[in-house]
């Protein structure tokens, strides 16, 4: 018998490896319970080195490649983007503009195991790391995978690929464990023999499998009240959806019954053994702020009838209290589903935690929003943001801020808001992921109500005494801007956190889109009567223009001209007001207004703009007039192209003082 035991005791712990980690990736209920083996969770990034302190260049924001060391082999330039020291495994890569080719030196070895060209490797085109493992989403490419390592992982990119890699964007995110767990270290030959496993997890993440509900509740709620329910436990609740009756999106903004305002105003709270755990209104618990949103990920999902559903894992022991407070001016009535199954609350279990925050006002001086600063032992879930943006220019430059169990300086630095969620350079594009999305984007640009999530289901950040999330308050422009967010982490029973925001104080415009300048001749709607050479093409997209569109004229030849006609309802005499492109690759240009000239104009900028140019105070016969562009080529040190865009024509009429 005591040889048993000492046998038992003696024996070698199992390893982690491929095999180990790919059930992870899909396994939700995990997250509910102290890592086994326990690791932290890092990353390596290219965030701007100047930023030292709260102090000292804070939010310096040159964060593209900036490397560890630049190491020469054979000839070419490594880029060392992390050096990591296991036992241990990278979980996540993203590139905002991966370039060159990446290699992964395992264990100290001279030769890669690993290597492929960095836009491949994390666009899902090298094997077996293909979609929804490796994908580009709304121009962030991102690849998740273990690639587990015994001693070391050193990851480089090289200069070729014109040296694009030197100003490249990136993160790392990994796993440091214990010098006692064993791992096994990556060998292209496992991934391979793991591919059907990887792909019954690829269905589990596009897929989510609901499992049957069997319990229910419906709560009616009067103004100002407070209902709810009890779940007996000890259990583990894994399904929960929930069902507002009577809300529309269809009635005026401020319209106590408008669906954005119901489920701000109604808030979600559940206690799990008597201590309050989850205080987040209704929409934002779920992860649709400013009204439904229909988008699907693997731990949140809201359906296209407005059922919303959460697949994050609830254990308790005794028992679980679902209540929600009204704070607005209805009476609700809401529907419950949910599945539970029993299960031992151990002194491995975690409680499902989440908290609501805000930020407003002016968007200077920039800032850290604290997002949580949780007390205690547990991992770091996710969030989920919702900005309320009054101009279409980036509100995302800021980069989130981890500190785990007290450090002084976070172990995960980022790059930018949008590449922590996981797309890039400012994308409006929507884009749903199994573990992110941007559901929302009403546009122009980035203009009106842009929800975004992110959850680390493969990634969690576990912490044994303390975690503080900061996302900094970077916007390029000095404005009244909304910033509301959910937090999202599992911690022991008795742990704390700062408290939630008062929602009701949180304000909630409305941000109606901006309107086509009145009066405006579109460029893209006027008759081209000639053109003797390139091409012309309604070009969409721009935020800055009336329609977002504007006429675009591209690859002529200097003497070649455009010619186009535009209306005049009304003989009189007008100033002609010209909202024309500029840029880079824009050209000289000279226009004649129904034969006579008008002038050369040069279209050269440093950035993409669009300027009024007055044309001249002119007497216009009613009827068409004609706008001739003749091109004159691009000045010296401008870029290829020589092109012209014309967004509208305006007619200001001018009283006749002769």
């Amino acid at each position: 018998m005591i040889a048993a035991l000492l046998a038992l005791a003696l024996a070698p712990a199992p390893q982690i490896g491929i095999r180990e980690l790919l059930p992870e990736m899909s396994d939700m209920e995990r997250l509910a319970y102290r890592p086994d083996p326990w690791y932290t969770c890092a990353q390596a990034s290219s965030y701007d080195r100047k930023a030292k302190s709260p102090t000292q260049d804070w939010f310096a924001n040159w964060d593209a490649g900036k490397y560890l060391r630049v190491e020469t082999r054979e000839g070419r330039k490594e880029r060392v983007m992390a050096d990591l020291k296991g036992p241990g495994s990278v979980v996540r890569i993203w590139s905002a503009n991966p370039a060159g080719v990446m290699r992964f030196y395992f264990d100290g070895e001279a030769n890669p195991r690993l290597m492929a060209p960095a836009g491949d490797l994390l666009s899902g085109k090298v094997k077996p790391f293909g979609d929804p493992f490796a994908y580009v989403s709304s121009a962030g490419w991102n690849l998740y995978y273990p690639l587990p390592y015994a001693k070391s992982l050193k990851i480089t990119v090289d200069d070729t690929d014109g040296d694009k890699s030197a100003g490249m964007y990136y993160h790392v995110g990994y796993r440091t464990y214990g010098p006692s767990t064993a791992v096994r270290t990556f060998t292209q030959g496992e991934a391979d023999s793991s591919a059907r496993a990887l792909s019954e997890i690829g269905k589990a993440l596009l897929s989510p499998k609901n499992p049957e509900p069997n319990g229910s509740a419906m709560i009616v709620l009067a103004n100002a009240g407070v209902a709810g329910f009890d779940i007996p436990g000890p259990a583990l609740v894994d399904y929960f959806e929930v069902k507002v009756k009577g809300v529309s999106k269809d009635v005026a903004w401020d319209d106590p019954n408008h669906v954005r305002r119901v489920l701000r105003e109604t808030q979600l709270r559940i206690s799990f053994d008597d201590e309050l755990c989850v205080d987040v209104p209704l929409g934002d618990f779920f992860g649709t702020a400013a009204g439904l949103n229909t988008y699907q990920t693997l731990p949140l999902e809201v359906t296209s009838d407005g059922t919303m559903i959460s697949r994050l894992p609830m254990p308790f022991g005794k028992k679980a209290r679902v209540e929600l407070v009204g704070r607005g001016r209805r009476n609700l009535s809401v529907d419950f589903r949910y599945r539970s199954k029993p299960r031992p609350f151990g002194n491995n279990a975690y409680y499902l935690r989440a908290r609501f925050g805000s930020d407003f006002g002016g968007t200077r001086p920039m800032r850290d929003m604290m997002m949580l600063y949780a007390r205690g032992e547990g991992v770091w879930l996710g969030s989920s943001l919702h900005v309320a943006n009054p101009t279409p220019g980036w509100w995302g430059e800021g980069d989130e801020k981890v500190y785990v169990d007290g450090e002084t300086f976070p172990s995960t630095f980022g790059t930018g808001t949008e590449d922590y969620y996981g797309y890039a350079w400012c994308s409006p594009q929507p884009f749903l992921r199994p573990y992110h999305s941007q559901p929302r984007c009403d546009g122009p640009g980035n203009f009106g109500h842009t929800l975004v999530n992110r959850f680390h289901v493969f990634d969690p950040i576990p912490f044994a005494k303390s975690l503080q999330f900061d996302m900094e308050m970077w916007h390029w422009e000095d404005v009244q801007s909304v910033w509301a967010y959910t937090s999202y982490w599992y911690a022991k029973p008795g742990s704390a956190s700062n408290p939630s925001a008062d929602p009701m104080t949180t304000p909630f415009p409305e941000l109606p889109k901006p309107k086509p300048v009145e009066g405006a001749l579109e460029g893209e709607d006027l008759n081209v009567v000639e053109m003797t050479g390139g091409e012309r093409e309604r070009q969409t997209g721009f935020w800055q223009t009336s329609k977002e569109t504007q006429l675009w004229w591209k690859h002529m030849k200097a003497g070649d001209r455009l010619v186009v006609e535009f209306p005049v309802e009304k003989a009189g005499r007008y100033e002609i007001v010209a909202h024309l492109c500029g840029a880079r690759d824009y050209g000289r240009h000279r226009l004649f207004l129904d034969g006579k000239e008008l002038g050369l104009f040069d279209f050269y900028n440093g950035s993409l703009v669009w300027n009024k140019h007055s044309l001249g105070v002119h007497d216009l016969a009613a009827g068409a007039r004609r706008l001739t562009v003749v091109s004159e080529g691009s000045r010296e040190g401008a870029l290829p192209g020589g092109m012209f865009g014309l967004d509208y024509l305006l007619l200001v009429p001018v009283k006749d003082s002769r």
